[in-house]
Order: structure tokens, then sequence, then C-alpha cells
């Protein structure tokens, strides 16, 4: 029976020879994962014994990770802004650049915006990740969840209950603004942005996530337009729109807001690698 350092450097070894990205992290994610043990226990514990069932395990999940399956889709969960959320074949895995959006609508909401008792609205919510984080940190707001597919939903929904915030996380299923019932005051928005001919020269992995979350049409910006549209009948007068593109669309998107709102607003935040991510557009200009 093998021992854990044994397991892992073969692991490693496996993923490395399958052309697998940061196979050593993954070998370890992995075992850590088979064996139910914490990451410093995995290196304190070298010489523990891997059960035949641990390898059976073990052996089964890298049969899959060959394939190029996600790594967030075999182990079945994806941590996301401090808490951790279940994902499926169905729903867009949940980037650490998102994490940018999360974070200037908390700082929008906290300090920009006049009231506490927000109406906001999550379009494309996937897994719920950025609803349920809005809800736990703004909890005296009402937050919609707007996605387009049942099986979405379904995962956004089992979230939502899991992390407790199912009385301030309202579900609902349309055409993006088209779902939410009422005039909102904040609309945060990751939504598919990557152009269709672009969609076939992504990442292996990328490339096994539901067309659905990443394809944005010909330009990328076909729910964006749409969204914008539909934004002036459902956004409060001082209200406030925050978007998720690619770092190239940032001016064209830029004159379709100040098209749809004349009299608004843009600035745009850069996510961790330094690159233009977020888009901020105020409907009426804050000045």
């Amino acid at each position: 029976m093998a021992v854990l350092r044994t397991v892992i450097q073969d692991t490693h070894e496996k993923l490395e020879a399958a052309g697998i990205p940061d196979a050593r992290l993954e070998a370890e994610v992995f075992v850590m994962y088979v064996m139910r043990m914490a990451r410093q226990n995995i290196f304190a514990e070298q010489e523990t014994e891997v059960g035949a069932q641990q390898q059976e395990a073990l052996d089964a999940m890298l049969t899959r990770r060959y394939t190029r399956e996600p790594l967030a889709y075999i182990l079945g969960h994806r941590e996301f802004y401090g808490i951790n959320v279940r994902v499926t074949p169905a729903v867009l895995i949940p980037r650490s650049e998102t994490e940018g959006l999360v974070e200037h609508a908390l700082f929008m909401a906290l300090m920009g915006m006049e009231s506490r008792e927000l109406t906001i609205a999550d379009v494309g919510t996937g897994t719920g990740a950025i609803a349920i984080n809005l809800a736990l940190h703004l909890p005296a707001a009402k937050v919609y969840a707007v996605d387009v597919a049942d099986e979405v939903l379904d995962v956004a929904a089992y979230n939502i209950r899991s992390h407790g915030v199912s009385d301030r996380v309202s579900l609902a299923i349309g055409d993006l603004l088209d779902a939410v019932p009422e005039p909102v005051d904040l609309i945060v928005a990751n939504l598919p942005y990557i152009p269709t001919d672009r969609i076939p020269t992504l990442q292996p992995e990328v490339q096994k996530e539901p067309a659905l979350a990443l394809d944005g049409g010909p330009d990328g910006l076909d729910l964006i337009r749409r969204l914008l549209t539909q934004a002036e009948e459902k956004l409060k007068e001082n209200g406030i729109i925050l978007l998720e593109i690619d770092p190239e669309q940032v001016p064209v998107v830029q004159a379709l807001a100040l098209k749809h709102f004349p009299n608004g607003a843009t600035s745009v935040e850069q996510d961790l690698a330094h690159m233009d991510r977020v888009l901020t557009i105020h409907r009426q200009n804050p000045e």
C-alpha cells in the first residue's frame, strides 16, 4: 500500500505528463480531497498509507482530469470571495477576477449610495456566488438573482440555501432585467462577453464550460447591449450598473452607456492583473 508522499509524487507526474497546468498543485488538491485532509496534514503525515478505496477514487478523478475537465467540476465546488459554492457543468466556474466585481459593488453600496436598503439585481447569476456575497455583506438589501435556465437556477438555489440567504435573495428566470419585477438601485452583471470566434481558441478547460455563459455574440456585446437597453426602465434615477467586461471592450461599452444615459458617467476598475475589468456606469453623473 502506497504512502502519501509517493501518491502525491505519482499523481503529480501523471498530471504533468497529461499536460495539465499547475500539475503539482492539482496533485496536492486531489490527494487532499480523497484523503479528507487539510493541506498542512498531507505534508506533516507523509508516511500515512493510502487505502485501496482512496486510490480508486483518486484514479477515477484523474481519468476525468486527463480529458481536461475542469478541476472545479470534478471536485464539485469552488471558493469565491471567502465562500464555497457548488458548481456543476451547467454553470460557469467563478473566477478570481470576478471577485473585484463583488468588491466594487460592496464599496458602492456601503460608501457611494444613499440608501442602505438597496434593491440589487445580479444578472447572469450562475452559481449565485455574487448574489450570496452581496446578501451576506448587505443584510438590509434585497437581491434578485437572474438567469435563463432552470438547471442554472437549481445550482444557484442550492448555494443560496446553503449560505442561509434565501430570505434576501429571490431567484428569477428570464431575459436579463425583464425577469426583475421592480426598479433597482444597483445592477451587477458578469454576462457572456467573449466574441464567438474566440471561443475555439480558449483553454480546453474553458471550452468545457457552458457556451451559454461564455459566448457574447460576434463582438461579445450582444447581452450587454440588451441589458443597457432594458436598464433605461429598470434602473432607478440615481442607480448604478457594474459590468465585468474584457479590457478591449471598455471604450465601446463606455460609449454605449452614455448613449443610453446621456447625463451619466463611467469609470473603470482594474483586476488583480492590473487589467481594466469592471466598468461602473452611473445613471446620473455623481459630480
